[in-house]
């Protein structure tokens, strides 16, 4: 069985990239372009322990977005065409055991990809219903998951690029 995990393995050739590349390299293009890579290489390292934990939170909230505007339109009798959300949330949700992390990320994309058409068709019931205390609490809703879905984004870039010196 494999002992060294991903991000050990990803670390190991950082450290060689530091240690034996840089030091070689006279042009400031080789060295732009390695301090490039270094960065990439710690951005994914951050991926692979952080992503699916912020992915799976993010699915959960995202669906329960979701049911608050299937059921806003519902308690209005809105009888529009909800059927990426109706579809979305009809999809079993994954769970973090034993999901890839790939399998994670073409769920949130379904979520997300129905997010933007509900929020979408919202937008356009505005003059209509941009007064009623329900349409703004679902608009609320929305835009507090993406407060979140930015803030755990920054959870993944931060610690990946800031402190580690100039990029290319």
């Amino acid at each position: 069985m494999i002992t060294v995990s991903a991000t050990d393995l990803l670390k190991i050739v950082d450290a060689t990239l530091a240690t034996k590349v840089e030091p070689s390299l006279s042009d400031l293009n080789g060295r732009s372009a390695l301090a490039t890579v270094r960065h990439l290489l710690n951005f994914v390292r951050v991926r692979i322990e952080r992503e699916g934990q912020v992915l799976l939170d993010d699915n959960k909230g995202l669906r329960e977005v979701l049911e608050q505007i299937a059921e806003y339109h519902h308690a209005g009798g809105d009888t529009g065409d909800w059927t990426a959300i109706t579809t979305a949330l009809a999809a079993a949700p994954i769970s973090g055991a034993g999901a890839s992390l790939d399998e994670i990320s073409v769920e949130a994309k379904a979520l997300r990809e129905a997010l933007h058409k509900g929020l979408a068709r919202l937008q356009k019931m505005r003059g209509q219903r941009g007064n009623e205390p329900a349409y703004r609490t679902i608009r609320a809703a929305i835009r507090a998951h993406i407060v979140k879905q930015i803030e755990a984004e920054g959870e993944l870039v931060a610690p990946a690029f800031f402190g580690r010196g100039p990029r290319r």
